[in-house]
């Protein structure tokens, strides 16, 4: 009877560890997670994302007070979870048993650091600014900073050492404050966006001289009252002028952290193994080969970039010398689109000399990679279209509409081209020599560095090799095919690094323009005098923001494929 029990037993045992069984109850209860912890974090950003538009839509300060409650209430409560998360996962070692290599790579972990300080800053400008407005203003708005500097260095301190971490225990709970922590993200992201086109719509509005209307949005934001009626020194006015400086590093460390902890909430759970054939960070032909070209070429957009963002930002303020530097930022642009979209077309060309297999296996952060890059390339399609009407439509026709026509139109398939090219490059395998058993290893240093010296062999030694048997003849010839092909590819991949950072200095100069203020389809004017301004300014305030994201991303993932190459 005893024995039978136990057979019974063990049977249960058996028929509950099946794959089919396990595989079933674990995507069961993944989904339930899942849905629990997206309806938890879908309640907190349309709460916090309403609140928000009441701070810019009514002209009540009540408003932005319950909002930096609630914003800094939540935000405590993540501070709190990620002291818990970091504490219990340090005491309980069972807790991680599954990292995934490929989330959290160095160049973006490195991204949120610089970023995070940039944030810093600005939540100490954000304090300062408070403090000599204190008789005008709540304390919260001195509060809030503070609790978001606290917020800012546990979350970068927490995706830091956790980004990699597969949780398998507390799964539920730990999916649900992942979701509220990247809403917390995306709730300051829009918030930031929001005040940062108020500001520069309110320049632009002046600049361009038109009367105000009854928008409470920039009467709220009307800066020259708020001197005069709360008493600012002259110090609020270079405070202001800060603020607008350090907008683009608070965006995009929210946007960043908002990528990470998305991928950590794909990967509770998961149970996949640690050395797993992709890596991150700097790949082994790093030091063989520095691609001087790519980087010449990438310095001289970005230098030049630089000199004429600078001669166009003094030119908006002077009339006399503001057609001769809108022109000639335009033609900058123009020409720097036109060699974009020359080394994309040449990276896809060196794709289909070298052909490989491509990877199809489900990958979280490929997948995210993808969807943002398709996402955001919407905001440049939307300004771009919308541009292109203008010009077009626009009589008479003159060479400064045809040439923001050119930079509409190269921007669109400067755009396509450089997303297929960036997501072939992402599902891309190794290249795979089936010619010997190192072909395996290719990857590794020792035997990049054996090829390299094979192939520039000495003369001599080849004449030596001459007189060796029939045998070793017969290897030589081999291990000679398998060099020329490990040479065929070392000139390829080298061609890539070239396209890879020329592409990656031409997006960081492409994000820096636009996210430091040039707004080169308002100053124009010719979209403003077609669309009128509310219109236009809703167009570029919505497209914008996403448009200056892709720059960056597409940066951040150029660098992963350099590293990968």
């Amino acid at each position: 009877m005893e024995m039978r029990q136990d057979l019974d037993t063990l049977s249960d045992q058996t028929e509950d560890s099946r794959p089919g069984t396990h595989l079933r109850n674990t995507d069961e209860w993944k989904k339930g997670g899942r849905l629990l912890s997206g309806l938890v974090g879908s309640n907190v950003f349309l709460f916090g994302a309403a609140l928000a538009t009441c701070v810019f839509t009514e002209d009540v300060d009540i408003y932005e007070f319950d909002f930096l409650i609630y914003l800094s209430v939540i935000m405590v409560i993540c501070i709190l979870w990620m002291f818990f998360q970091m504490y219990f996962t340090w005491r309980n070692k069972h807790a991680i048993l599954y990292k995934d290599c490929q989330a959290g790579p160095i160049w973006m972990r490195a991204g949120i650091i610089i970023f995070g300080v940039g944030t810093l800053v600005m939540a100490s400008v954000k304090i300062i600014h408070a403090a000599e407005h204190i008789g005008c203003g709540t304390p919260m708005k001195i509060i809030q900073p503070a609790i978001q500097a606290i917020f800012v260095i546990v979350q970068t301190c927490f995706l830091w050492k956790s980004c990699k971490h597969c949780v398998q225990i507390y799964i539920n709970a730990t999916r649900c404050f992942l979701m509220v922590l990247l809403t917390v993200n995306l709730i300051i992201w829009i918030y930031q966006v929001a005040e940062e086109s108020i500001h520069h719509t309110i320049e632009l509005h002046k600049q361009l001289n038109i009367s105000e209307d009854s928008n409470s949005s920039l009467n709220k934001e009307d800066e020259s009252e708020n001197e005069e009626r709360c008493g600012c020194r002259l110090q609020c006015k270079n405070d202001t002028k800060i603020y607008i400086y350090l907008y683009p590093f608070n965006i995009e460390y929210n946007l960043f952290a908002a990528a990470m902890i998305y991928i950590m909430w794909k990967n509770v759970g998961r149970q996949i193994d640690d050395n797993a054939s992709h890596h991150h960070g700097i790949g082994p032909g790093f030091r063989q080969h520095i691609p001087l070209l790519g980087l010449m070429c990438g310095l001289t957009i970005f230098l030049i970039g630089l000199v004429m963002f600078i001669m166009y930002e003094i030119g908006r303020d002077n009339k006399d010398r503001q057609w001769l530097s809108l022109t000639t930022f335009c033609i900058y642009h123009v020409v720097s689109l036109a060699l974009m979209c020359l080394a994309n077309l040449v990276g896809m060309i060196i794709f289909r000399l070298d052909k490989r297999n491509m990877d199809k296996q489900k990958n979280p952060s490929r997948a995210l990679d993808t969807a943002l890059l398709l996402g955001a390339t919407l905001g440049q399609y939307a300004i771009s279209y919308y541009s292109s009407i203008a010009m077009v439509s626009t009589q008479p026709f003159s060479s400064l509409n045809g040439l923001m026509l050119s930079y509409s139109i190269l921007m669109i398939l400067q755009h396509s081209i450089q997303n297929a090219f960036i997501i072939e490059g992402l599902h891309r395998l190794p290249p795979n020599l089936p010619l010997s058993p190192i072909s395996s290893n290719l990857s590794s240093p020792t035997v990049q560095h054996e090829t390299i010296v094979h192939i520039t062999a000495p003369e001599t030694d080849r004449r030596q090799s001459l007189t060796l048997p029939k045998n070793s003849s017969r290897k030589l010839s081999r291990r000679g095919t398998l060099s020329a092909q490990i040479k065929s590819h070392l000139k390829k991949r080298k061609t890539m690094k070239d396209v890879y950072l020329f592409l990656f200095l031409c997006n960081i100069i492409f994000w820096i323009m636009p996210a430091f203020g040039a707004r080169i389809r308002f100053d124009n004017g010719i979209e403003v005098k077609f669309y009128g301004f509310g219109l236009w300014a809703i167009i570029t305030n919505i497209s914008l923001p996403f448009g200056i994201f892709y720059r960056m991303h597409t940066a951040a993932t150029l660098l992963e494929l350099y590293s990968m190459s």
